[in-house]
């Protein structure tokens, strides 16, 4: 079973609940260590699947990715900060693109931070070592634009999946979905200049 399917039942039971349960997951996916081993694209795109199929509202389902999407690397941050944590990018265990992603964290975390939201297990570590790199209000000028992006893309993914259209079909490719990502990282760069812009004039 996938985890639309999954979240698809689970909505069977629970009717808008579902937003509740997958907003949890989301969280705890970047936020705890256990999100090492939970979904979190698929989360976020099958609830725009439920969304698009009228199974949950459009607007109740994107405020829940986006919000638990941001949410999530923010508990990560605070939880290292409060615990401290170990060197992870030489761990066999760490798949090899979040291993290059760690590395990029202890020279450039920002950079780390905005990167590692598009890569499975660097989405759980990254923010954990931000919280020892990095003071909080860079962190969060950083993960809100680039989390609310990345959620956003992947729910409207899965709102075009389910429309079942023609260019769903097409958005279904590797290409397409890299294509998707790097549309976001530029659009959350963008955001990210014009917050440090006008923080500057201050």
């Amino acid at each position: 079973m996938t985890v639309p399917d999954a979240l698809s039942a689970v909505a069977g039971t629970l009717g808008s609940g579902v937003l509740l349960v997958a907003a949890l997951v989301l969280v705890a996916e970047a936020g705890l260590l256990v999100g090492v081993v939970l979904p979190g694209i698929s989360v976020t795109v099958g609830l725009g699947v439920l969304a698009g199929t009228g199974t949950v509202p459009v607007p109740a389902a994107a405020v829940a990715a986006v919000t638990a999407s941001v949410a999530g690397p923010s508990l990560g941050y605070w939880r290292a900060r409060r615990a401290g944590v170990r060197t992870l990018h030489d761990d066999a265990r760490v798949p090899t693109p979040a291993r290059r992603v760690l590395r990029l964290a202890e020279s450039r975390p920002a950079v780390a931070v905005a990167v590692g939201q598009w890569f499975a297990v660097a989405r759980t570590l990254v923010p954990r070592l931000a919280g020892h790199v990095l003071g909080y209000p860079r962190f969060l000028l950083v993960s809100v634009p680039v989390a609310a992006a990345w959620s956003s893309v992947t729910f409207t993914l899965g709102t075009l999946l389910a429309a079942g259209s023609e260019a769903a079909a097409r958005i279904v490719s590797v290409q397409e979905i890299v294509a998707w990502a790097l549309l976001g990282l530029l659009v959350a760069a963008a955001a990210w200049t014009a917050v440090r812009m006008v923080r500057g004039r201050r």
